[in-house]
This record gives structure tokens, sequence and C-alpha cells, in this order.
């Protein structure tokens, strides 16, 4: 046995500071909890769909274990030396780089291994070439980037295994993580609950679900297996090597139409009366032929001319995905057929990017300039070839944004437009909805629950007559008392009803007010990446999860949640959301905040939370001004 010291392998001139920093922000920029697999299963797959000489399958095999909290992932590949894990390990070092520009592997930045090996507190490697065959573990990597104070990277430790020993009887390697309370995720059992959703996962997030077209360059066809342990028992499951399209996996009576294909094959006709409004949600592949036709004498700020365009999608060869459905239930029953739980994201309706055949971990949301109900009724992923990340796994080129803005809308709005005839209308309406009450008796019965403290110290008298009783009488007062001066260190960018989310907000400590500053102390000096974000309203605060669950919003987007009351600690579709007072300004961070939102599967993410109805009360106590 011997020991390593992955670290030491970067220039001498690097200080040990700026060595922890890097690794630092390696982890950093990890934000999913697929992230944990993606990684490794990359790996394994660039392996064993590149390299020469292993066979005719390349062979994937990946153990979840709920019970021992660790994950395995296991290639018959050609192996690493024991030479190249130790340079590996460190940051920014890897020799993919030539491959990649072949389109033969998709991973090539060189710090997936540094993500696996710091991101958690037990890190394994067994490797067997043709020449040796030895194991590699790493302890205690998340607790020395979490300790401030301690500067010197723990020690790895590199045993030879001997002729018959160790879990590789062939060239290959596997590669163990163990989760635990520091890392992300910290339980695998809560990340990934059954095998039937790990499955989803593997195919919708990992190199394992491959995505054509563009078509990827391989060597051989890839067989991908899960073994999924929990309570002592184990479920095998065999993994199809491709992406899961929101129109694959169906249950029995929804009906998706490949209108592309259609038009295709009836261009200028109408469909048949057996046709017409017979499907719940249409798709189509646009190839580059198509999409060419569809932008038309469109241009953009990066791709200028009709040239520029016609040139950058015959380089990628890009190809864009969509599907639109009329009914937002067609997303809550592919929950139900990939069997998502409510809070999971795999299956939004949003806009991602593939590369290469492999699924990025980058999306956002759909922009549309008419907004309104097709945002989350459409799906859209663009597929290039040669295309990689600027930023880590986290963004791309400013070519491919330019291309996204460009194609879009007049990709939403044609699927939509071409989809009509054969959608399945959605329920009407009555024109009297149940439960309704005429405004004038509801303002009445209002009145009986007039808003108390109408008038606050230092602020002045508040116009809104009654206590709120809906969301949209929270965002009334708020706008209110931003008015009056009391948020107006939280600036609102917009109010919505169409977003997924009802508001954005910009923090500016430099205008707090004095009271405000005084009562809910705060943080001045923040990172600017956290002198803004997501704001959500809610009439109580606990009512969020509900929305979590049902997968409207994602708890991990939301940085403000402003409420008149927050209700109470509540656990809801398997899931549990919890609110503590702020021990300080630290703890606060933002001036105003009155309470701390966390949830059970939401990891370290803390929401920010504003009380109305607190905060209030004691704006108007005279003792406390």
């Amino acid at each position: 046995m011997r020991e390593i010291q992955p670290l030491t392998t970067l220039t001498a001139n690097d200080t040990q500071t700026w060595v922890k920093q890097r690794v630092i922000n390696v982890i950093r920029s990890y934000h999913n909890a697929a992230d944990v697999i993606a990684e490794p299963i990359q790996n394994a797959v660039d392996e064993v769909l590149s390299a020469p000489d292993i066979g005719s399958i390349g062979d994937v095999r990946i153990v979840f274990d709920t019970d021992e909290n660790r994950i395995s992932v296991r290639d018959n590949g050609r192996g690493m030396s024991s030479a190249d894990v130790e340079r590996y390990l460190a940051p920014d070092v890897g020799n993919k780089r030539a491959a990649f520009l072949k389109g033969l592997v998709r991973g090539h930045k060189g710090v997936g291994l540094t993500f696996l090996a710091y991101g958690f507190n037990f890190f394994e490697i067994e490797s067997r070439t043709a020449n040796e065959h030895y194991v590699v573990r790493l302890e205690g990597g998340r607790k020395w980037v979490e300790d401030e104070g301690e500067m010197e990277p723990p020690v790895g430790r590199l045993e030879d295994i001997g002729p018959g020993n160790g879990r590789l009887q062939e060239t290959g390697t596997i590669i163990t993580i163990a989760l635990g309370p520091q890392s992300k995720p910290r339980s695998l059992r809560h990340a990934f609950p059954s095998a039937a959703f790990a499955v989803t996962a593997i195919r919708n997030q990992t190199a394992a679900g491959i995505i054509e077209p563009p078509r990827i360059a391989k060597e051989r066809d890839l067989k991908v297996t899960l073994e999924y342990r929990s309570h002592s028992e184990t479920e095998t499951v065999n993994v199809a090597p491709t992406y899961r399209h929101p129109h694959n996996d169906l249950q029995e009576g929804y009906q998706t139409l490949d209108i592309g294909a259609w038009l295709r094959k009836n261009r200028n006709s109408e469909p048949s009366p057996k046709e017409k409004r017979a499907y719940h949600a249409c798709y189509w592949r646009m190839n580059g032929n198509e999409l060419i036709e569809l932008i038309g004498n469109r241009t953009s700020e990066q791709l200028s001319t009709n040239e520029e365009i016609k040139e950058f999608v015959d380089k990628h060869d890009v190809h864009v995905y969509t599907l639109f459905a009329y009914s937002a239930k067609y997303r809550e029953h592919l929950g139900e057929s990939w069997s998502i739980p409510g809070n999971r994201q795999l299956h939004y309706p949003a806009l991602r990017i593939g590369t290469d055949g492999m699924i990025s971990s980058w999306s956002r949301e759909i922009t549309l300039t008419h907004r309104g109900f097709n945002v989350d009724r459409t799906w859209l992923l663009y597929t290039f070839r040669g295309i990689e990340p600027d930023l880590g796994r986290k963004d791309f080129p400013p070519e491919v944004h330019d291309f996204l803005e460009l194609t879009e809308e007049i990709v939403s709005n044609e699927i939509a437009r071409q989809s009509r005839p054969f959608l399945r209308p959605t329920a009407s309406r009555t024109t009297t909805p149940e439960g309704y009450v005429p405004p004038q008796i509801k303002a009445y019965k209002r009145r009986e629950n007039p808003l108390s403290p109408a008038y606050l110290p230092n602020f002045g008298e508040i116009c809104l007559r009654t206590e709120p009783a809906s969301e949209q009488d929270v965002i009334a007062l708020y706008s209110e008392l931003t008015g009056l001066g009391v948020f107006r260190h939280l600036k609102p960018v917009f109010y919505s009803g169409f977003d997924f989310y009802d508001s954005y907000f910009e923090y500016s400590p430099e205008s707090v007010n004095r009271t405000v500053r005084r009562l809910y102390p705060g943080e001045d000096d923040l990172d600017i990446r956290a002198m803004e974000g997501v704001a959500e309203f809610k009439y109580t605060g606990d009512s969020v999860i509900e929305d979590v669950v049902a997968s409207v919003k994602r708890w991990t987007d939301m940085t403000f949640l402003v409420c008149w009351d927050i209700g109470k600690d509540r656990k809801y579709g398997g899931d549990e959301i919890t609110f503590t007072e702020p021990g300080g300004a630290a703890d606060r961070l933002y001036h105003g905040v009155t309470h701390l939102a966390r949830l059970q599967t939401g990891g370290e993410h803390t929401v920010f939370v504003i009380s109305l109805k607190d905060l209030m009360r004691r704006l108007g106590d005279q003792d406390e001004v």
C-alpha cells in the first residue's frame, strides 16, 4: 500500500489556498441530485463505447445500495493505470480532448473525478488493466472542502490487488461513492426512492440515455444494468440505453402522434375524421432542413445572415424535438407512467440541450413573447454535434443561446398550430364556477376582518382595507409596503400571472430602512450571485409544498417566499417543509426575513421567508420603534 496525494500533481507555483479554492469551485458547479450518478456513468459510457478491443458489447452496471447509502458504477473497459488515476483526480486534468473533438466521447473537462473524490467523504476506484489491478480509496474529501481552516487535503491510499482477489475478474473499472450528511444528495433512498424512478433518472439525466440524432460515434452497442438494493432486497433492471422522450412509455389509453412524420407523408392534406381530436399530445423531430425552412428570413445577433444560420445548422447537425399537449394533465400522467414522485423534475416542460448524444444538466423555461398556457405544455429538446459547454456543465457558447432565442418561439408556435386539429379539446368551463360569490357580497364579508395594523409608525397608513385572504391579497399588500418603504431593499423586477414563478427580486442592502435593519438585520456584503432571485407569493407559506410535490415549482429555484402567515411545519406527498426563525443576521442573510424554510428533499437549499403578518405586527409595536 502506498499513499497518494492527487492535488500535488498541480504546478509547484499553486498555493494550497488556490488549490483548495479550485476544488471548491468544481464542487459548487454541480447542482443536481443526479450529478452523483451522471459523472461515473459518463466516464463508463465514454470508455466502453470508444475503447478498442474490449469485446462486442459495452457493459455498464450501476448499483444503488440504499441500505448502505452507496453508488457503484462498473464498466468492462480497458481500466485505468495507477499512474493516471492519481493525476486525473486533480481538477482540470484529463486525456479526452482529442477524442471529444472526434465525437467519440462526451466528457473531457477533467473535473468529474475531482467532484466525486472531494464532493463526498468516501470515494473508491478499483481498476484492472492488462498489466495491473489495484484499488484507491480517498476518505474525508467533502469534510476537507467544508472545513475553512483546513488547507492540507486528505491523503488517498493505493493498494495492489493480488490474483483472484477484488471485484474485477476482467479488465474494467468500478467507482464507488458513499453519500452522507455533507454531500448532495445526502440520502440515496430519498434522491432515488424506487428502481423505476432510478431508471428514468439514468435515462433522462446521464450519458446512458443516448439521444439521437445527432448520431454518436461508437465502437459497439451499449448494455446498461441497474441493481437497486433496498431493505436487503435487490431488484435488477435492464435499462434501455436511449433517452426517454415525453411520448415514450405512456400508460394504456394515452395516444400521441408523430406529427412531423404525418406532415412529411401528408403534406397539404387535412386529417381524416378518425384522426381529428384523437390524440393527447403531438411530437415532432425537426431536422435541419425543416428548421431552415421554418426560420425563413429571420436572423439574430450572432447569426446575422441566412448563410450563417444554414452553416451553423449544417455544421452542428442541429435537430429539435418538441412535444405539445393541450392539457397540463399530460405532465401528471407522464409522472405516473414513469413512476416519478411528485416533487421531481425529470418530466417538466422546459427547454433542454443534448450534445453528441448526451443530455446536459442545463435547462431553462421556454421563452415565448405571448406567454400563456403554451409554456407549461411544451417540451423542447435541441440536439447538437460538436458543441461543448463553456462554463463546466452549466452553460453554452453565445451562438447556441442566440440560436435558441431565434427559434424556440417559432418552433413552439408551429407545433401548437399543426397539432390543433389532432388534439383532444380540453374540458370547457361552466359560465358560473362552483362557489362563485358576487363581488359586493364578498367585499361585505371581507370587511368583517379589517387589516391590522393599518398604520405603521415611521412608514404611514396602509390603504388595503381587509386582512389578506388569498395570494393576490398578499401580492397587493407587499406592493403597498414596498411603496411605503418597508421593502425598498427587495425590489420587484416583475410580477406575473403566467410564469412558473410569481416574481423576481433584486436585493439592494444599501436601501434598507433603518427600522427594518434594526428589527430584522441581515448581511450587506453578499456574493453577487446572491443579490437577486426568484420570489414566490403564497397566502400561507406551508402551501408551497403542494406546488413542489406537484412539480409546479422547483424548490431550488426559489430564493424568497412572501406570505401572510407561515402556516406550520407540514408533511405532504412524502415530503416535509419546516420553518425556523433566524438566529441572527448571518442566518437571515437578507434584511427583513422573518423565517427560514427548508424542504426534506431540498438538500441544503434554504428559502428565505417574509411573513407579512409577523413583520407588520412587530413594526406596528410602539415599544419596538
